[in-house]
């Protein structure tokens, strides 16, 4: 009886908060089975349907709840509603957690943020290059793109708008080294990004080239807009 009045207030629960999961749902949900993407820029639309809106893309390593398979989609648990992504195992594959899993993440995530503060500091006193992304000069995108590709093999979007736009958003009591800091100079759109070390300390390609900064205090502090990461 218990154990039937629990699952009444879970259903009750996810139909308030917009989910309305079904039962086969729940169960998908409760097994810990993710859908992941295997390429960067995957499409998440609003219907399962190529002629569906688009409303967000996903990148590689990136993953989200699986709810079911309709058609050629898998449909997904985005942010409290359900969405869907491609089935084709050319883009996307299926995978239960496990203890051993989380693990193993959980250190190849440490060993990423490690490689890419080295990484990070090899270019110290790089110049600032509009458009730059490679040593010969660096603009702020330009940095953060070049530093995750050779620390860890990952391609990012190349401007800093579209690199907050598809990072896993992260609040700014949890930044870890490797996440990345966004900030506007005018309040509205994303217009520079650094690369957190600490909680508090960026490395940064602005005026000057690539030096340290903090983002808590001085001139960044108040332009600060939020951290995503693609770890």
């Amino acid at each position: 009886m218990l154990k039937r009045f629990a699952s009444i207030i879970v259903a009750a629960t996810l139909a308030f908060s917009g989910l309305a999961f079904t039962t086969g749902e729940q169960a998908e949900a409760a097994s810990g089975t993710f859908a992941y993407s295997k390429v960067n820029g995957l499409n998440i639309r609003t219907a399962p349907s190529l002629n569906s809106k688009v409303t967000t893309t996903m990148n590689k390593g990136q993953r989200y709840t699986y709810l079911g398979k309709v058609g050629s989609f898998y449909k997904i648990n985005y942010k409290g509603t359900h969405r869907y992504i491609s089935a084709s195992s050319t883009f996307t594959y299926l995978k239960a957690a496990t203890a051993t899993a989380t693990k193993v993440t959980t250190s190849s995530a440490s060993s990423a943020r490690t490689k890419l503060v080295a990484e990070s500091k090899k270019y110290l006193g790089t110049p600032y290059r509009y458009g730059g992304t490679t040593t010969s000069g660096f603009d702020c995108s330009g940095y953060t793109g070049h530093v995750y590709k050779k620390a860890i093999n990952k391609s990012i979007p190349r401007d800093s708008r579209s690199q907050y736009a598809n990072s896993k958003k992260v609040s700014k009591s949890a930044i870890q080294a490797g996440d990345l800091v966004f900030f506007s100079h005018n309040g509205r759109t994303i217009q520079h990004v650094g690369m957190a070390l600490s909680k508090t300390q960026m490395i940064n390609s602005e005026t000057g080239g690539v030096k340290y900064a903090s983002f808590t205090s001085g001139y960044w502090a108040p332009r600060y807009v939020g951290a995503g990461t693609y770890l």
